[in-house]
Parts: C-alpha cells; structure tokens; sequence
C-alpha cells in the first residue's frame, strides 16, 4: 500500500472513530430537547465534541484555590510561594479569586496570564506576576472587566511534583460566594450563570466544622443553589475536615490506619443533622473530608500520630478524586446524565412544589384577609345603615306639634303640701318658705311622663335639663311678695278670728292662690325648658345621623375598594393553581420522556446502522468500503459498551 493510500486509511478510520458515538449523542440531542426548560438546564447537556472542564466553587476563603492546585500536583514546599503570588497582594483572610481562573503548566520558569482573548503576558518573577494579578482585580471591583473566557493562570514548572502527570482536564477556579464586595458579588454571579449550567463536575467546598454552606440559603448562586437535584454533577469536598478536636479523638481511638468509608459516613451523618439527603445524594463516594494546605502541614509537626494515621486517607481520597474529575468528563460520563433525569425531574418536582404550596398558602392567606376585612367593612355599613335608619326614622317623627303635645300632656311636676300656718304671721311665713322650697324641688324633679307616652319614650329618656332651677326664685318671690308684705304690717303675730270674712281667712286664701300662680308658672317654665332641651337633643340626633351617615359611607367605600383586590387574589390564585398543574403535567410527561432514553438509543443505532450499510453500498471502492464494514462491526461493540456504562437497569 502506498504511503499515500496508507494516510488516507488511517484518515479514514480516525475520522470513524471519531463518529462512532454520534448516534447515541443524537439521542440524547432528541432526549434532551424533549424535557422542559427546568429538567434540561440540570442536565448539562453537551455534545460530544464540547470542552470538558470542572468547576470548583464555594464560599471565600475555604481553600478552593489550594485543593485545586494540590490535585494539579503543586509542591507543598511550593505552594506558600504559589499561593502569594496568586493573592494579587491582598491581605491574608481576604478573597484572592478576582473572577474564573483556570491554572496550567507554564511550558518554562516563566509565570503566564491570559486574559480573554489577548496574547498571554509572561513574567519572570514573582512581584511582576503578583502586581498584575492584582491589577485585574481591581478592575473586576471597578466593573471595567469583561470576563468572555477564563483568566488562565500558568505557574511555573519548578512548582510542580515531576512525578505527578499533567492532567487534561480543565479545572475552573469559580470566584468565592457572598463576598463582601457588591461589584464581586455580581460578578460571581455572572460567572456562575455563565460556566455552571455546562460543567462536566462541580466541587462544592466548604470547612468541614462549618457546613452551613450546605444548607438552604447557603449557596444562592443559579445552577448551585438545589444542588441535590443532580447529584452526579455534584462532589462535596470539606477542608479542615480533622480540625474538630472530636473527629481527632475518632483517629485516636482507631488504632491503625484510618479508613476512608467511616470518615465519608460520619461527614454524611454530620451533613444530615440539618440538611435531609436524599439517598441518591448521600453515597459515600460523593463526599470527600480532607486536609491540606498549611495547616495541615503544620500538624504533621504538631500531631506526628494525627497525621501518620489520616495522610494516607488523604492521599486515597485526593486519587478517588482525581479519577472522578477524569471520568466525569468522557463522552460516555456526559450520556450518563441521562439517566439522572428521572432523579432530576423528582427532586426539581418535589423542591418546585413546595415553593408553589408556599406561594399558594400565602396566596389564599392573602385572599381569606382580604376577605374577611370586606365581608367587615360590609357588615359594619349594613349594621351602622341600620343605626342611620332608624335614627333618620326617629328624626321624623320628632316634630316640634309631637314633642309640644309630649310636654302638654305628660309631664309630670308635683309638690309637696306646706303644712299649716297654725293661725299666726310667722306661721304663714314658715308655710310660704316651705311652698318655696317644695316648689323649686318640683321644679327640679319635673320630666316628661315617658310611661304614658307612645313612640317617643326612648328619645325623652335622653334628653337631659341643665339649670333645672335657675329662675324659679324670680317667680316665687314675684309670686309672694303681696302676700309678705300684708304679713309684714301686721302688728301682732297671733290672729284675733279664723271665721269667713276675717284677716285670717283671707290671707289663706291669697297663700293658696300664690301657690297656684307659681306652680302654674314653674311648670310652664319647666315645661319650656324639657322642649327646648327636647329641641338642642334633637339637634343632637341629627348631627349623630350624619355622623353614622359618614363612617356608614366610609365602611362602604371600603367594602367596595376590598372587591377589586379579592378578584385580583382570586384571579392570581386561579393562575397559580393552573401553573401548578400545568408544572406538574409537565413533570409527569418529563418522567415518562426519562424512560424513553434506550428506546431512543436503540432507534438512533438502527439509524445509524442503516446510515452505515448505505454509506458501504455507495462506496467509491472497497476499502473505503471494507473500513465502513468494520467500522459498522465494532458499531455494536460501542452500543455494548455505552448501554453498559449508562446502567441500563436504571432505565
């Protein structure tokens, strides 16, 4: 065979190796464009050829940067020197991480920086390097930087442990979460929305004796938040793992090497105190404690035994690792999420639908208020209606003939007999001081007979006299003034004939008319003052009649106002319920989509097959012929292997 021909063979069969995984990536294009936007988005769906990379994210100042450059194979001699410099000067305790990072090899001695789509900078020495790390931080804090791509960082080569193999995966460095800078802040955010949805694997990693990070409201970033909705995207790392002084009394009490499955479960047990996993999430091989850095160096000089017992552990873990990053980027760990879809689709499901029996909880709250503050803002217009027509009813009725005709005929004013004047002047004049003072009493107790009236009782039982008596003195002393004058000429006190015709008698009888005279004049004035207080009271009611009329008119422009925003409730309530349902016939059609995964597989393969034998009948001679024809052989060995990969027990 000619060198030539021997080429365009080997061209040929790279080109079919290449594509010999295409057809299950076009079921999996079909799988995924059959689920809704919610399901899809968890999936992080790629094609075959997409970039493989990892994130690695968390809080600030957990140890993020420093896992990643261990896995990378960074020297622990090595790392104080790496880690400075990567501070960009920032102070100790500070977030060093200005936006997504991506740390490689330098090719030399040379530190390299990459930003976007500019050539990459080379330094020669560690401050240069350092200064223009801090730079790009600075203008990420002033919004001046643009991140299209990650900042890759290259470290030089005298960094790394020569016996630890480059690895091909990229690893990308997330800046931390909530920082306290609001310009970073909305950074991390653009940079999770920008590189989590198509992560192959995401380190979450957090402190081993703070794993609020966890919990709900602890990661608040898009694609991070509910991370149990897709838990094969997902490994939990915690640093400081052993800095609890219980965990290390755990070592001690373990003779020998330290296991990695007790220390995995008790990680898992410590997450599930506040945090319920589900069992899908809370493998062990999920969970990663580890130590290292610094601090973990300097145990191996402070604890000798601590760090004898749990360094190989560390060392297995670190390698379990590494391998999971590995596997999770080839192309068959990419079709392996289909399978997760019916896991995805639970845990967004059950998530989905206890924020909408929140909202809908809280809907019907809203609407059972505004409800119950109508239906009272009626009741009490009807009720205070009721007051103003009974008091407009009672207004009428109130005339000035009713209330007079009340006065002149039910009214009561009676006074108590004076007693006898015993035949003598000053027996007269004791009489005459207590026909005053029985007089003014009547005049005081004076009222409108209510007990005979009709249909008016209840109004004069409300009216009130003020200055009952002012007045009546005038009248009295009016009234006997005659008679104590005739008694005041009188020279002897004791009269001399009580028969008719004499002094006596006639003195009686004008005592008798000056009593009548009074009291006729008193009830006249009492009578006059019970209706014009009758009057002022009634004046009263009308006033009160439109005061009711008012809080009436209040009450129900507020029960009308409360009409609107019930529908508006009722109306929002009446979406949110057919949103529901809608979510949830979506769900159940995605759950039904999620077992049609293999069919889908199995139906691309025939197409694929059929393409196949097409592409073999049409050759344009027979090796290229002969290549199709082995090409579609080992088709089915890739079908075995990718159907053996994915589980196809799970679907």
């Amino acid at each position: 065979m000619a060198p030539e021909q021997a080429s365009g063979v080997r061209a040929a069969w790279a080109r079919h190796d290449q594509e010999r995984l295409d057809w299950a990536f076009r079921a999996y294009a079909r799988f995924a464009e059959s689920l809704s936007p919610e399901i899809r988005d968890r999936l992080a769906s790629k094609d075959q050829q997409a970039e493989a990379y990892v994130v690695v994210f968390g809080k600030t100042q957990v140890g993020k940067t420093t896992l990643l450059l261990e896995l990378m194979g960074v020297l622990a001699t090595q790392m104080p020197r790496v880690a400075r410099v990567l501070r960009g000067g920032r102070a100790a305790g500070q977030s060093a991480t200005a936006t997504t990072m991506e740390y490689r090899r330098s090719p030399d001695q040379r530190w390299g920086l990459k930003v976007n789509d500019t050539a990459t900078g080379w330094y020669d020495d560690d401050l240069a390097m350092e200064a223009e790390l801090g730079r790009l931080r600075t203008a990420m804090e002033m919004r001046q930087l643009v991140a299209h791509a990650p900042c890759v960082v290259f470290v030089p080569q005298e960094c790394f442990d020569a016996h630890v193999a480059q690895s091909g995966v990229r690893m990308l460095d997330l800046p931390g979460d909530k920082p306290a800078n609001a310009a970073e802040q909305e950074h991390v955010h653009a940079m999770a929305r920008k590189y989590v949805p198509l992560a192959d694997l995401i380190l979450l990693v957090g402190r081993g004796d703070d794993l609020s990070f966890l919990q709900g409201g602890g990661l608040t970033l898009p694609g991070i938040e509910d991370w149990q909705s897709a838990p094969r995207r997902f490994r939990i790392v915690t640093t400081y793992s052993f800095t609890a002084q219980s965990v290390r009394n755990m070592v001690r009490e373990h003779a020998g090497e330290a296991e990695v499955p007790l220390y995995r479960r008790r990680l898992v047990e410590q997450i599930e105190r506040s945090i319920p996993l589900s069992d899908d999430v809370k493998r062990a091989a999920n969970f990663f404690p580890l130590e290292f850095g610094q601090s973990w160096l300097d145990a191996r000089e402070a604890e000798p035994l601590l760090y004898a017992r749990v360094q190989p552990m560390m060392l297995t873990l670190k390698q379990q690792l590494l391998s999971d990053i590995q596997a999770s980027t080839t192309p068959l760990a990419r079709l392996r999420v289909a399978v997760d879809a019916h896991v995805v689709i639970a845990r967004v499901k059950e998530k989905r639908q206890e924020v909408l029996r929140g909202e809908s909880d809280a809907l019907q709250a809203a609407l059972r208020r505004a409800q119950d503050e109508q239906q009272q803002a009626q009741l009490a217009a009807e009720n205070i209606g009721e007051q103003c027509a009974s008091l407009a009813q009672a207004q009428q009725a109130l005339t000035d003939e009713v209330l007079s005709k009340d006065i002149a005929r039910h009214f009561v004013f009676a006074a108590t007999a004076p007693g006898d004047p015993y035949e003598s002047v000053d027996g007269f004049k004791a009489v005459i001081r207590r026909a005053k003072s029985s007089l003014r009493q009547a005049l005081l107790a004076s009222h409108p007979d209510t007990a005979r009236m009709s249909g008016t009782q209840l109004f004069w039982r409300r009216v009130a006299l003020k200055d009952g008596v002012s007045g009546s003195d005038d009248i009295l002393d009016a009234a006997f003034s005659s008679l104590l004058s005739t008694l005041d000429a009188y020279w002897v006190d004791k009269y001399w004939s009580t028969g008719e015709g004499s002094d006596y008698a006639r003195d009686l009888r004008t005592f008798r008319r000056c009593i009548d005279e009074a009291q006729a004049e008193l009830k006249a004035l009492a009578r006059k003052r019970w209706l014009a207080a009758a009057h002022v009271w009634r004046e009263g009611l009308l006033e009160e009649l439109e005061e009711q009329r008012y809080k009436r008119d209040d009450f129900q422009r507020l029960a009308d106002a409360g009409i609107a925003p019930i529908r508006l409730l009722e109306e929002k309530l009446a979406q949110h319920t057919q949103a529901r349902e809608l979510f949830e016939q979506r769900m159940e059609n995605d759950l039904v989509e999620s077992r049609r995964f293999a069919a889908l597989l199995d139906a691309e393969y025939v197409a694929e097959l059929e393409q196949r034998r097409q592409a073999i009948c049409t050759a344009g001679n027979r090796v290229t012929a002969f290549l199709g024809l082995l090409a579609a052989v080992r088709l089915a060995d890739v079908r075995k292997q990718v159907l053996l990969h994915i589980e196809p027990a799970a679907i």
